[in-house]
């Protein structure tokens, strides 16, 4: 792909986002209750959703943050009862990190919420481009499992 190429799509990747976030953002924000969602928190509810319960200096390298500032992600997670902590039946010392159903119900909404704004875009697409976007889209999610499998421990890649 050439820079121009890039550089389109860039744009038009750009002009999608601005057309589909703000009734998705929305819509997340009245999920979250109260204190609005930071970008770090939804990484990491996404990171624990790909990974067995792990522990917090894991988690701090998945998401490139300290572990006292993982620690403090996890508290807000756990205060809001989308993650949780609990001790290692193979290590007492050690606490592991989960996501709850209550998180994982979470980012199902959130997914969903983000297809139906994607949808509401698409309306403006006749029968055939919507079959098109359909198609790719599956190919890319494809293409993202077989990056995660082709690289299963790489923290960049999960």
């Amino acid at each position: 792909m050439d820079g121009v190429e890039r550089d389109r799509l860039a744009r038009d990747i750009g002009d999608f986002r601005r057309a589909l976030l703000p009734g998705f953002l929305l819509h997340l924000l009245r999920g979250f209750e109260g204190e609005d969602p930071s970008v770090i928190q939804i990484v990491t509810l996404y990171v624990l959703d790909h990974t067995t319960a792990t522990t917090l200096r894991e988690l701090a390298d998945h998401v490139g943050r300290s572990v006292s500032a993982t620690s403090r992600l996890v508290d807000q997670l756990v205060r809001r009862g989308l993650v949780d902590r609990h001790e290692d039946p193979d290590d007492r010392r050690a606490r592991r990190i989960a996501l709850t159903e209550s998180g994982a119900n979470f980012l199902r909404e959130f997914e969903r919420a983000r297809a139906d704004a994607q949808l509401e875009v698409m309306a403006y697409l006749n029968a055939e481009e919507r079959e098109l976007v359909i198609r790719a889209m599956s190919l890319l999610g494809e293409a993202s499992r077989r990056r995660i499998h082709a690289h299963p421990t790489d923290p960049e890649i999960r």
